[in-house]
């Protein structure tokens, strides 16, 4: 499993991006319905945990590494390298993540504008992130597709962390068409995710096939396509829990519209799982051809 690492911390940190975004998207919502400080209070802990899951991101990133104090001499190379963008845009990220998160907690006040100007510079760094591996000798990463995956879990994954934590805060104190709107806004951007990556699966492969027949570099896998089919197991499974965990939010909006957070909240919650298990199946899948 050495690819744990590497899922560890691509999921972990893109989850912590989504998580901000969505953090700002629901405080958002939550201050015009119930005032600054009650959707402070109720949105910090999912503030936080975005924070978390992003120097957890940080952390397993050492593990990859042979030598990780090497990473301050790739600093160097701003100007020509993905490697250093990525390195630079995470530290300017999560330090700033962190340090609102702690002025958050201190002062007990929430500003959305802030947030959402954190979330942009983490959106910055997973491009950095995806165009690092875009930008490699590795032909099955070398294509559109990566920039797909990375921002499509960016979105579901935070999607579904963010409604989990948000789900068990405000539930007693929210009414019944502002808790169908927090659901429907993860399930819509989940679905969306889901979809486009999915649909660039066709030219992703079409594109390896016109590729082997005229890339004389060389590049690995050697046979990219063998090594695709191979994780044909994970991949179909991943897509068929995702669309599972949609089919289930939006079954739970369908049939609790008006109690979504209360008689359909364990129904969200599933769904939330699962959708989190595919993205992690998804992330193996990616890793894992070589």
């Amino acid at each position: 499993m050495s690819e744990w690492p590497l899922v560890t911390f691509t999921l972990f940190v893109q989850s912590s991006v989504g998580v901000t975004i969505f953090t700002a998207l629901y405080f958002c919502w939550l201050e015009k319905e119930i005032g600054n400080q009650r959707a402070t209070i109720a949105m910090r802990p999912v503030l936080l945990t975005g924070a978390i899951l992003g120097c957890l991101g940080l952390l397993a990133s050492t593990l990859h590494m042979g030598y990780p104090w090497n990473a301050f001499h790739a600093l160097r190379h701003i100007s020509s390298s993905w490697l250093s963008r990525e390195i630079i845009f995470a530290a300017i990220y999560l330090g700033a993540l962190c340090l609102y998160t702690l002025v958050v907690f201190i002062k007990g006040h929430m500003n959305k504008t802030i947030l959402a100007i954190i979330g942009l510079l983490g959106i910055i760094d997973i491009f950095c992130m995806a165009s690092l591996y875009y930008n490699t000798s590795m032909l099955t990463w070398m294509h559109a597709n990566t920039y797909f995956m990375f921002i499509g879990a960016l979105f579901a994954a935070g999607a579904v962390i963010a409604l989990s934590i948000t789900a068990f805060r405000v539930k007693a104190f929210v009414n019944d068409e502002l808790a169908k709107r927090i659901v429907i806004g993860a399930l819509v951007v989940v679905f969306l995710a889901v979809t486009l990556r999915m649909a660039v699966q066709p030219s992703y492969l079409e594109w390896m096939s016109a590729v082997i027949s005229t890339n004389d570099a060389i590049t690995f896998p050697h046979t990219p396509i063998i090594a695709y089919n191979e994780t044909f197991g994970l991949r179909i499974s991943a897509w068929l829990m995702s669309v599972l965990g949609i089919l289930m939010m939006g079954y739970s909006v369908w049939k609790y519209h008006n109690a979504v957070f209360t008689s359909g909240l364990r129904m969200v919650l599933a769904s939330s799982a699962i959708i989190l298990i595919a993205e992690v199946l998804n992330r193996f899948a990616f890793f894992i051809v070589k």
